[in-house]
């Protein structure tokens, strides 16, 4: 295909093929995006208010903690392949290029298999024959959940190949969707036919790997059904391991250090606090996460078209659409934030019990924090999808450093009022950097308080 050809595609495709508005392509595909990510917030908050309360403070604290170590721990195996997943499908698609749309998964599913069994059997050993570095029922917590490090990894680029195939709510069902309901239809069932089992960590661990297998199988059915049918037709496959790799490592070091500026948190108050404290602060957390719901869900949206307009060069377009995207961000996070605000801690004890109240100061400091996340617009998205992820990796190395810093400063006078602050001034710093990288390359604004045309 002619680069005007693959050019008019993507207009034809913005535009509907109908004459549409870009706000009518968007507002459609937000709907159900954020629809996903709304459900998968109800979900989130039920599964939350269960464990929480089966759990107790101190042994949903056990799992909250075991669980951000294997969120670390899956970095490597996915290595930033979802991303890239995302991006080179969409190209592919766009020209057409069966065959190297076919290497690309076959590729990256050998990588990740290859690198998962690796790092979970290095783990597992160090874990199973070295010295408990903590109490029991974390040691085996852990080792139990490290299953979910490859049924993670392998579901999550399955639904980043749906999103570039443009099956951006599909993309987001497995592990949105299947992954919490299974868990909480599984772990309400165990709790009645085995009670002992199912309130505690372990058991609750070993729940959700059982979760994250329905998931992943969903997933790889619903890719199988969704891909083009120009590739039954092409058996063989070409790939370009050399320029994906070299693609995939700057985008794993911003998902690694992503993960590790959103976890140092939780990880550092477990290492330094009582497992009670970091079992509030893993729902303050939770709680938080509610007020860039809208940045999550419509930034599923907008990946695909960033990379188009981008390489289409209608720098014009894809201003409209990071504006208008960004209204609607800033809006959809104000709401949770003034209810945290002004009654966060009521909603605290009436939700989770009366034990998690004292998270109502952290819980305003993080929701703050995202609130300014939120209102930055989609600048990682924006630098990822257009070739400069590099300068994401430069904003996320100077924010986690800061972050990291101050957790170890802060956490241990003051705990979790402490983490809620390093994460919270890590948020505002990363944010800038990448907002004016986004400006110095592309000449893009992208904040919500945007002067230029909407």
């Amino acid at each position: 295909m002619t680069t005007s050809g693959s050019i008019g595609a993507v207009r034809s495709l913005l535009n509907g093929g109908h004459g549409r508005g870009l706000k009518g392509v968007l507002l459609r595909a937000s709907i159900g995006s954020i629809g996903v990510k709304v459900a998968n917030t109800l979900l989130a908050f039920c599964l939350a208010v269960l464990l929480a309360r089966v759990l107790g403070p101190e042994g949903y604290g056990v799992y909250a903690f075991a669980f951000a170590l294997l969120t670390l721990l899956a970095i490597p195996a996915q290595a930033g392949l979802p991303q890239l997943v995302v991006r080179e499908t969409a190209k592919a698609r766009s020209l057409q290029d069966w065959a190297l749309m076919r290497g690309l998964w076959r590729w990256t599913n050998l990588f990740i298999v290859a690198f998962s069994l690796a790092m979970v059997a290095l783990v597992g050993f160090a874990l199973w024959f070295g010295d408990n570095w903590s109490s029991a029922e974390r040691h085996w917590t852990l080792l139990t959940g490290l299953l979910l490090v490859p049924l993670i990894a392998l579901g999550s680029t399955r639904g980043s190949a749906l999103r570039g195939l443009g099956r951006v709510v599909l993309g987001q069902l497995p592990d949105n969707i299947v992954r919490p309901t299974s868990l909480i239809i599984l772990a309400v069932a165990a709790m009645w036919l085995l009670p002992n089992q199912a309130t505690t960590p372990q058991g609750v661990m070993l729940l959700h790997v059982m979760a994250g297998f329905l998931a992943f199988v969903l997933a790889t059915i619903l890719l199988r059904r969704a891909r083009p049918t120009e590739m039954n037709e092409v058996l063989e496959s070409r790939q370009e391991p050399v320029y994906w790799r070299r693609a995939a490592l700057p985008l794993a070091l911003v998902a690694g250090l992503q993960l590790i500026n959103t976890q140092a948190d939780l990880v550092i108050l477990g290492l330094l606090r009582e497992d009670a404290e970091v079992g509030v602060y893993r729902v303050v957390v939770q709680m938080g996460n509610l007020v860039i719901f809208g940045l999550v869900a419509i930034n599923q949206v907008l990946h695909p078209h960033f990379a188009a307009l981008h390489a289409s060069g209608d720098l014009a377009r894809l201003q409209r659409l990071v504006t208008i995207s960004a209204r609607a961000i800033l809006a959809l996070a104000l709401v949770p934030v003034l209810i945290f605000l002004l009654m966060g801690e009521s909603i605290l004890g009436w939700i989770f019990g009366a034990g998690y109240m004292i998270g109502a100061v952290p819980l305003a400091i993080l929701a703050l924090g995202q609130l300014a996340n939120a209102g930055f617009g989609s600048v990682g998205a924006l630098l990822n999808m257009t070739g400069h992820e590099r300068d994401t990796l430069r904003g996320m190395i100077a924010a986690i450093v800061v972050n990291l810093v101050l957790n170890l400063t802060l956490i241990s006078p003051f705990g979790m009022v402490g983490a809620a602050t390093a994460t919270t001034v890590s948020f505002v710093i990363w944010n800038a950097i990448l907002w004016l990288y986004v400006r110095r390359r592309l000449g893009i604004e992208s904040s919500a308080l945007s002067w230029k045309s909407s």
